[in-house]
């Protein structure tokens, strides 16, 4: 009976009009007429003097694109405390915490503006929405699609349709998209609301100035350069960082928020002042604590195997007297954490190669893995892969002739993976670090290859970077011994290289010869591969 009572106030607040309304509130009133006190309620609390607020058959009639509850505020304040973790920050940390969630949400719109720009779906693809495309965003056209369903059942007419769309959102509704049909005209553009064609977060500028000097960045950028070149190494990555934020929206270097501590609750008698584990309401953790919660979350299970490594490190450099307890430090908590990581992983790599293994550290697990690793051991630290994303991207669309002989139907593929948060592939993004960096990449794995410069002759400075897929679906760095053996090159790299390029082979060859000797050759790896 309860259920019932539900779906019939469903019924009514969803009536479509005023006479379909008052027929479902009979229903209703029928179903509940033992219960007076509660259809009273009903009647006089909320329907009487709030119905044109909630009910469809009133509020189908003004346009609310769409938003007819506060989920998105409520969804936004679920965000920020997790951003926040815990009550017992100050004010600088609060505004950082603001700052970030803010700057996280408008990237987020970002993407979508810049998925409406070069994302069809299959649905979107039909003439009729040929004026549409890239200029409206995908929410409205997924909109106007389903629309199109009811053109079977209600034609042209307007009584029959309701145009629902049309009154909510400023979109064609069934009659209006039934005409387009019937004379075989595109929906033009001049029929959606321009709500859903602003794909920018900036605003539309006019030059009102004859000189237009109030737009001219000319100088502006004179002084970035200028201060670009006095700075030292660390400041010009810095500076370059915030010019790649300005120049690709799409892209941010911010990453989500941790999961959420444990804080609800008092610490009770029995733990004699010390906080249980997993809150955190006396102090900021110190920094050797930082560490291992950060190489806990990204390593899974092997949190409660560097606690117990750590413990048993410091009974190993104590004194004699058991009171003095020696603390980990930092470079002894990070060759402990790498130690973890090398047993973890080293069984997921060929045999032959576990003597050239010095160690393998690990990285965030979000979809940007492949990159981190990259930016790890470029020096930027793992938290540089939006760089590499932007320089890698760079590389593609400076070198596009190249890449349109290697890569064929997968260019555009490649160009996506590189514009929007996906995953790192090999071979594309073996060739285009190899080809940006002029470094020597060679990946370890299941298939595991070798990835030359394409376009530059050897170089006996060259940086030699690994990195190896484990579990499946994860990137790591590779720490290696010098002179270790590097396994084939790619097929594609052998015909679309340069002449000077094949010096790395000449020059290189023995220890080619060497990783054949140890292990036979596989099958040449060629195409787009998603590894991730």
């Amino acid at each position: 009976m309860k259920q019932k009572v539900k779906n019939l106030w469903r019924d009514v607040v969803e009536s479509p009009d005023e006479v379909e309304y008052q027929q479902r509130l009979n229903a209703f009133q029928q179903a509940c007429v033992n219960s007076s006190n509660f259809v009273e309620y009903c009647s006089n609390t909320w329907l009487a003097p709030h119905k044109e607020q909630f009910v469809e058959a009133w509020t189908n009639r003004v346009m609310h694109l769409g938003n007819t509850t506060t989920n998105r505020v409520e969804s936004a304040h679920w965000r920020l405390k997790k951003m926040l973790e815990h009550i017992k920050g100050d004010l600088c940390k609060c505004l950082e915490g603001m700052n970030d969630n803010i700057r996280l949400e408008v990237d987020k719109i970002k993407k979508s503006f810049q998925k409406s720009f070069y994302y069809t779906e299959k649905t979107h693809s039909s003439p009729f929405f040929q004026y549409l495309r890239n200029s409206v965003s995908r929410a409205a056209m997924t909109l106007i699609s389903d629309e199109m369903e009811r053109i079977d059942i209600v034609g042209t007419n307007k009584n029959l349709c309701g145009c629902k769309l049309r009154s909510t959102c400023e979109l064609p509704c069934a009659c209006e998209l039934s005409g387009y049909t019937t004379s075989g005209v595109p929906i033009p553009l001049d029929s959606v609301h321009g709500h859903w064609k602003k794909l920018t977060m900036e605003e539309p500028l006019e030059d009102d100035t004859e000189d237009g000097y109030e737009l001219d960045m000319s100088n502006a950028m004179e002084a970035i350069w200028t201060r670009f070149r006095s700075l030292d190494i660390v400041g010009k990555r810095a500076l370059k960082s915030k010019v790649f934020e300005l120049a690709y929206p799409a892209s941010s270097s911010l990453c989500p928020p941790p999961e959420k501590i444990k804080t609800r609750g008092g610490v009770k008698n029995k733990y004699k002042g010390k906080a249980p584990k997993g809150y955190d309401v006396y102090r900021d953790p110190s920094y050797f604590e930082h560490v291992e919660r950060e190489y806990g979350d990204s390593q899974g299970t092997s949190k409660r195997l560097c606690t117990q490594q750590s413990q048993s490190s410091q009974k190993e450099l104590s004194q004699p007297s058991q009171k003095q307890q020696s603390q980990p430090s930092q470079k002894q908590l990070s060759q402990m954490s790498k130690k973890l990581t090398s047993q973890k992983y080293l069984g997921q790599f060929p045999d032959h190669m576990h003597p050239h293994i010095v160690d393998i550290a690990d990285v965030l697990e979000d979809g940007n893995c492949g990159f981190r690793a990259v930016a790890s051991l470029l020096g930027y630290t793992e938290e540089g892969w939006s760089i590499v994303r932007r320089e890698l991207d760079e590389e593609l669309r400076n070198n596009n002739n190249l890449y349109e002989k290697l890569f064929r139907q997968d260019l555009q593929v490649v160009r996506d993976s590189l514009v929007a948060t996906r995953w790192f592939t090999i071979p594309a993004m073996g060739y285009l670090v190899a080809n940006r960096y002029n470094v020597v990449l060679v990946t370890l794995g299941k298939h595991s290859k070798t990835f030359f410069p394409m376009m530059t002759s050897y170089s006996s400075s060259a940086r030699f970077f690994c990195i190896g897929f484990v579990n499946g679906n994860h990137w790591v760095p590779v720490n290696m011994s010098k002179g270790f053996p590097l396994p084939e090159v790619t097929a594609d790299w052998k015909k679309f290289c340069s002449h000077e390029a094949r010096s790395w082979m000449s020059n290189l060859n023995g220890r080619l010869q060497y990783w054949n000797l140890l292990n036979p050759p596989v099958k040449p790896l060629s195409g787009v591969m998603s590894v991730e």
